[in-house]
Parts: structure tokens; C-alpha cells; sequence
């Protein structure tokens, strides 16, 4: 399965788009999807990893991919936590 900024172009492709698309198509047709963040099986919803950027359109796959790789490396790395890390986020809410 595509993981990062492959995910959004497998949307992309999947519904028979050509570049440039805009984020407000993106978002209207697939808010919900669940995409893959990295390889270790973390995802977002289309809509939240959009929303945490500020990006109208993508002229390319190129474009996406360098507009959108940061946004999937930062929320990718947000996420892993090590084993205390956990627990402090169970039971800290940190």
C-alpha cells in the first residue's frame, strides 16, 4: 500500500484526474479517505492532513509530492512515540 504524498496521488489517479487538481476537489471527493501516513501503518484523514497546509492546487506530482512530503513527515514523526511515550499519553494525556 502507497504510503506519504504516493497515497494522495493514488486518489488522484484512481479517480481519472489529471494534473493540476485543486485541494478543494481533493477534499470534496475524498475528505474521508484514510490515507497512509508511513510505513508503519499510521493514517489521517484526507481532510486533516489538507487542512494542516496551506495549498490551493497541485500543478504536478512533483508539486504534490513537495508540497505535501513535509506535512507527511512532520504528522509521521508527531506520531511515534516510544513505549513511555505511550504510557505518558494514556495516562498524562501528553
Amino acid at each position: 500500500m502507497a504510503h506519504g504524498p504516493d497515497a494522495v496521488h493514488e486518489l488522484v489517479s484512481e479517480s481519472g484526474w489529471s494534473y493540476p487538481v485543486s485541494v478543494r476537489r481533493l477534499e470534496r471527493e475524498h475528505a474521508l479517505a484514510n490515507v497512509q501516513l508511513d510505513e508503519d501503518g499510521n493514517s489521517i484523514m484526507l481532510a486533516e492532513l489538507l487542512s494542516e497546509t496551506n495549498v490551493d492546487r497541485f500543478e504536478s506530482r512533483d508539486d504534490l509530492e513537495a508540497k505535501l512530503g513535509p506535512v507527511f513527515e512532520s504528522e509521521s514523526r508527531r506520531r511515534k512515540v516510544g513505549f513511555f511515550g505511550r504510557i505518558k499519553r494514556t495516562f498524562l494525556g501528553g
